[in-house]
């Protein structure tokens, strides 16, 4: 339980705790070394023998036995040098224009081209020992709030100076210099949500992270489970973080973010726990600004309101007084007070937090971050609730594309809010369906950032792709002007295409017993049904031949 973890805190010092941890980690280490890697007290053959091989590429020598035939010593004798170097600018060049294609072919072909190793070769001892140093990681303390083009300049600049320096490292991420770079790098992804870059960084020095042991173990952990939520992932942020526990005494920092990960898992009295114990680790009597922010987002979850909107304000002031340059976390604050409000019934309350928030995320990090999609999300809901129909359909619009556009793109809050464009919106606040069309181009957007990423093959992409054909179809009756049902049988076409994609996805999750989803099954075949009519009204209109089938869209 976690209260013990409080207790144990108490009883040993964090410095005690970790001169432990390091005391073991250096013996073990240097064991190691000694045992699997030293040549003492082992003899050396006294003579050699009559015949000798060269060297094998490991530097030892060979029996007679192996001298029969020929073997290819030499294996790099044959590769183009010419061939090489135009790769390599070719390489530079894709990059430089963003060919994304080409520079993973490039990256395939040279690095095949390159002289093969043996299995033996790629055993190596420990990498030499090294400290990770707080204050080589610079780039990821940079605030990114100077706007999101400035903050691109900055980040862009941050990946040329490390470009270099493993230009200039012949070990890769063995050297220390080149993988604490990388692990700065990587939080600075993470803080502008390049959550594809980051993901990238830390798929590829995870086993060197682990190899070198502590801190750059728990440093991978913690930073690896900050992008697993951005990523909403968070039951796999959740597992890192345990582990983090495990392997370190226990730390605010680490208590805190374990109560954050089970909050977004909606496990509010785990949080509350866990945050609980934060506070009594670090030794706060009274709840600090964090503190208080923390409880209050967990008492909110748990429909506590009375109690955490006077914590969740009182943090806002707090942050506002003690940092008020800080403008990003300022927004998060309104955002999660702007929740409250509205949670409460007080959605006017709610209005001003949200479009506060929307202001400051704006101005610092851009209209493309999750978290101005956040603070627009709120905003159209609390509008919504105050009956402010117009204004909350351009929030709406906005989120949506913020969602549809984001690395870390997901079906639910996808599909949530296209519901809400026709129940709320159309049916219930009763606007023209025809302002459905401006989600069209955002709807095009969201199905092909799925497709690229592996999205649209269950039963959740054929959920979501209905939905989509029903917006299109509630907005795209064959009437109107020319032009206009030009227009409308264009969208039909993407309605078709999206239903043909999510038939047989539906109906192999209601076949696979994962969901029944019959009902999905026959709206698809209702949705097929009105767009054969309203096309066949659109020929007649234009004097077309009967059967004349509009080609479906290649996505």
């Amino acid at each position: 339980r976690l209260p013990s973890l409080a207790r144990a805190a108490a009883m040993a010092s964090p410095r005690s705790r970790w001169a432990a941890c390091l005391l073991v980690f250096a013996i073990g280490a240097a064991w190691q070394r000694a045992t699997l890697f030293s040549t003492t007290g082992h003899a050396r053959p006294r003579g050699r023998a009559r015949h000798v091989t060269r060297a094998n590429s490991l530097g030892l020598e060979l029996s007679p036995v192996h001298t029969e035939f020929p073997r290819a010593l030499a294996k790099a004798a044959f590769i183009d040098e010419e061939a090489v170097e135009t790769a390599c600018a070719s390489l530079a060049v894709a990059v430089l224009k963003g060919n994304h294609d080409q520079v993973e072919a490039l990256s395939v072909v040279l690095k095949a081209m390159m002289p093969p190793m043996e299995g033996a070769m790629k055993v190596r001892g420990p990498p030499p020992e090294a400290m990770l140093e707080k204050s080589e990681l610079v780039w990821s303390e940079h605030d990114y709030m100077s706007g999101p083009q400035e903050n691109l300049r900055i980040l862009q600049s941050y990946e040329a100076e490390y470009a270099r320096r493993v230009s200039f490292s012949k070990d890769g991420f063995r050297d220390p210099k080149v993988l604490s770079g990388a692990l700065d790098l990587a939080v600075a992804y993470l803080k502008n949500y390049a959550v594809d870059k980051a993901d990238m960084m830390y798929s590829a020095i995870e086993p060197y992270c682990m190899e070198r042991g502590l801190p750059w173990d728990v440093k991978w952990l913690q930073d690896c489970a900050t992008l697993r939520c951005k990523q909403q992932r968070q039951p796999e942020a959740a597992v890192l973080l345990e582990e983090v526990a495990k392997r370190t005494p226990p730390h605010p920092a680490t208590l805190n973010n374990l109560g954050t990960v089970y909050n977004m898992m909606r496990d509010h009295e785990k949080a509350q726990e866990y945050f609980l114990a934060a506070q009594q680790v670090a030794g706060h009597d009274e709840p600090d600004k964090d503190d208080l922010w923390n409880m209050g987002i967990a008492k909110k979850h748990l429909g506590q309101y009375d109690e955490a909107l006077p914590m969740l304000l009182k943090a806002l002031e707090g942050w506002q007084t003690e940092e008020p340059d800080d403008d990003v976390t300022i927004a998060k604050l309104h955002d999660t007070v702007g929740s409250c409000y509205d949670l409460m019934g007080q959605p006017e309350e709610a209005v001003k937090q949200f479009a506060s928030a929307r202001l400051l995320f704006g101005r610092s990090i851009g209209a493309d971050s999750p978290l101005y999609g956040s603070a627009c999300e709120g905003l159209t809901k609390a509008l919504l609730h105050a009956k402010r129909y117009e204004e909350a359909f351009d929030r709406l619009e906005e989120t949506f594309l913020n969602h549809a556009q984001k690395d870390a793109i997901h079906p639910t809050p996808v599909f949530e809010l296209l519901g809400l464009a026709m129940e709320d919106f159309v049916d219930k606040g009763r606007m023209d369906p025809q302002i459905l069309v401006r989600l069209e181009a955002p709807m095009e957007i969201a199905v092909k950032n799925m497709i690229y990423r592996g999205l649209d093959k269950d039963g959740n992409a054929g959920v979501v792709f209905e939905r989509m054909a029903q917006v299109l179809l509630r907005c795209s009756m064959a009437r109107g002007d020319d032009a206009e049902q030009l227009a409308a049988s264009k969208r039909r076409q993407l309605a078709r295409s999206l239903l043909g994609r999510a038939a047989p996805l539906v109906e192999a999750t209601t076949r696979s017993g994962e969901a029944d989803l019959a009902h999905i099954s026959a709206l698809i075949t209702m949705e097929q049904q009105v767009l054969d009519a309203q096309d066949a009204i659109y020929r007649k209109a234009l004097g077309a031949a009967p059967g004349a089938a509009a080609p479906a869209l290649n996505f």
